[in-house]
């Protein structure tokens, strides 16, 4: 009994910040529409690329398809030493479509981080959209995001809101959208209060005057954008109503791979801007805290408190146990989006990105399904 009622205290205690976000989800405070702005700003789109021959034609298409005012961006693509045609391609798209543009190539592999400081630099426009190269927005998401962006000037940077493909319905992009819905709104109040730093680096846009650059030596692209406005005084949000859609991988090793290592770039930008907590605002009081918990202490808590939950309850009421594993299996098998199976998952990937920490992941392999 003892062991039953230790396993059930600490999957509680694993639980705290994920209660806690769903408190806030439901009853804190909530962002406000972003005003529309008659006169949109210039902007650079920026888009690091490595082998996205397949899709690359799709996405300046995408981009031109928008409703934001071709004359009022230019496209700034940096190909990471690609090895099929994806510059070529870009190049041949661009003109078809009439964007202006400019092609770059990086002299060596140089990763996500690397390409995109690469990109700001050779920015012409202060107003930076950075966005990858296999995803696809929504027509109105760019005009959405910088709406918000320019409706406060303590925001240096605004992300969108990350969903799998509307049509798929694969297992794994199931459990993707389930837990991305949670995901979004968790960011949404944490940006309604004050600012979030879990990004989506699909589609992100930012002042260049207020972030210069992002730390390119360990961590997310995106999470680094966030923590660097924050780190200098600003807010970094997340807009719900700037959708871009993601190809999930359909089998569970790919998704395995890319989540896995989303997760350790996530952890490695947590530990490495813990100084944060010194500032005296509602994210380094509340959220951050939240996070740290979140990332490095829940993973753990939850399978060892779910190994001496099933072997408590094994020991004094196996009756019980069997039927528990009966109910789980059929609610994975009959409702394949429940939020159980979502977080558990999830859980898998941050405990895997946990005992990633150290190695260099900077230099990626996309997988996302190429069509």
């Amino acid at each position: 009994m003892i062991l039953l009622l230790t396993g059930v205290l600490i999957l509680f205690i694993a639980a705290i910040p994920y209660l806690i976000f769903l408190t806030g989800i439901s009853f804190g405070k909530k962002t406000t529409p972003a005003p529309y702005l008659m006169d949109l700003p210039s902007i650079s789109i920026l888009i690091p690329a490595y082998n996205e021959a397949a899709v690359i034609r799709k996405r300046i298409a995408n981009i031109r398809g928008s409703d934001y005012p071709p004359e009022k961006y230019e496209l700034v693509l940096v190909d990471d030493c690609s090895s099929d045609d994806t510059a070529a391609i870009a190049e041949e798209a661009c003109r078809a479509e009439g964007i202006n543009h400019r092609i770059l190539r990086n002299d060596r592999r140089m990763g996500v981080n690397r390409t995109i400081n690469r990109a700001i630099e050779e920015a012409h426009h202060t107003i930076l959209v950075t966005t990858d190269a296999d995803v696809i927005f929504d027509p109105l998401a760019l005009s959405r995001l910088i709406f918000r962006l320019m409706s406060d000037e303590n925001i240096a940077a605004v992300c969108g809101d990350l969903r799998p493909v509307p049509d798929e319905t694969c297992r794994t992009s199931r459990i993707e959208g389930t837990y991305r819905n949670f995901y979004g709104r968790m960011c949404a109040w944490e940006s309604a209060v004050d600012s979030t730093y879990t990004l989506n680096g699909a589609l992100i846009a930012l002042k260049k005057d207020l972030v210069p650059r992002i730390d390119d030596r360990r961590g997310a692209d995106d999470a680094n954008t966030g923590l660097e406005a924050i780190r200098r005084g600003y807010r970094a949000v997340y807009e719900t109503e700037a959708v871009v859609y993601e190809t999930i991988p359909e089998d569970f090793r790919s998704q395995f791979r890319q989540k896995t290592r989303r997760a350790t770039h996530l952890i490695e930008a947590t530990i490495d801007n813990m100084d944060l907590l010194k500032m005296n605002r509602p994210f380094s009081r509340i959220f951050y805290p939240l996070r740290i918990f979140m990332y490095l202490l829940t993973p753990a808590l939850f399978f060892i408190g779910i190994i001496m939950f099933i072997a408590g309850i094994s020991l004094t009421h196996p009756l019980v146990a069997i039927a528990l594993v009966i109910v789980f299996t059929g609610i994975n098998l009959l409702w394949k989006s429940n939020i159980i199976t979502a977080f558990a998952t999830n859980q898998i990937y941050l405990l895997r990105g946990l005992f990633n920490l150290g190695k260099d992941m900077r230099i990626w392999e996309s997988t996302s399904k190429k069509q």
